[in-house]
């Protein structure tokens, strides 16, 4: 599965609910904005370059076997129960949440990365170096206008881009623990997360975490529904 360029907002439940699912599934460009971005019941997911304004929650363990299939297939390959964890996390932002500690103490250990985390949101023990601007808030505010949504916000543009970051690829990903697949493409090609929310390019060298790429600092308004070749 893959989740990208999608802008979520006012859900009163959770943005985004994975339920048993054990990978490889993809979770990209998205703006979570809801009081809870994610309920997991799931393992083997990435999440990148998205704007995490809620919680994420983690349900630890479900005893339920459920299946796992052959790659690009509904062919069985095997069943599973369903531990938490073996997610990985790159070039996100979060903003006034309890960040990526839910991941705490659970069976698998995520793999984190370049991401950065605003207005008291909490980095993992499991992440090395994260960028943590905790005085920072950027005040998002969702507005609807006449021709759609618009996003204001207020990014330090400069502080996050002092921190490099890898490229969100396949190699980068690896594979999913309980099925032992590898992240790619539904046509089989790697994946390469080389454009933003806006379908702009990154810079492959060096991607501006988060969903959008930047190139100013304080307040802006950004139109972020609908989207299109023009935006």
């Amino acid at each position: 599965a893959h989740v990208s360029r999608n802008l979520f907002h006012d859900n009163a439940g959770q943005d985004l609910f994975v339920e048993v699912n054990h990978g490889p599934f993809l979770v990209d460009n998205n703006i979570f904005l809801s009081k809870k971005s994610v309920l997991s019941l799931s393992q083997g997911g990435a999440y990148a370059h998205n704007l995490f304004a809620g919680n994420i929650h983690i349900i630890g363990f479900d005893a339920r076997m459920t299946p796992f299939h052959k790659p690009h297939s509904t062919e069985l390959a095997g069943m599973h129960n369903n531990p938490c964890g073996d997610d990985r996390y790159y070039n996100n932002i979060f903003v006034r949440s309890r960040g990526l500690n839910a991941y705490k103490a659970k069976q698998f250990p995520p793999f984190l990365g370049g991401n950065v985390y605003l207005a008291g949101a909490e980095p993992s023990e499991h992440e090395d170096a994260p960028l943590a601007l905790q005085d920072h808030d950027p005040g998002l505010i969702l507005t609807h206008g006449a021709d759609g949504w618009y996003l204001e916000a207020n990014l330090d543009a400069a502080q996050i881009a002092e921190r490099r970051r890898a490229l969100v690829t396949t190699e980068l990903l690896g594979s999913a623990k309980i099925p032992d697949l590898p992240y790619v493409n539904r046509d089989g090609s790697p994946v390469r997360i080389v454009t933003n929310y806006f379908g702009g390019q990154r810079d492959e060298d060096d991607p501006f975490a988060g969903p959008f790429t930047l190139a100013e600092s304080g307040r802006q308004q950004l139109k972020v529904w609908p989207i299109g070749a023009s935006d």
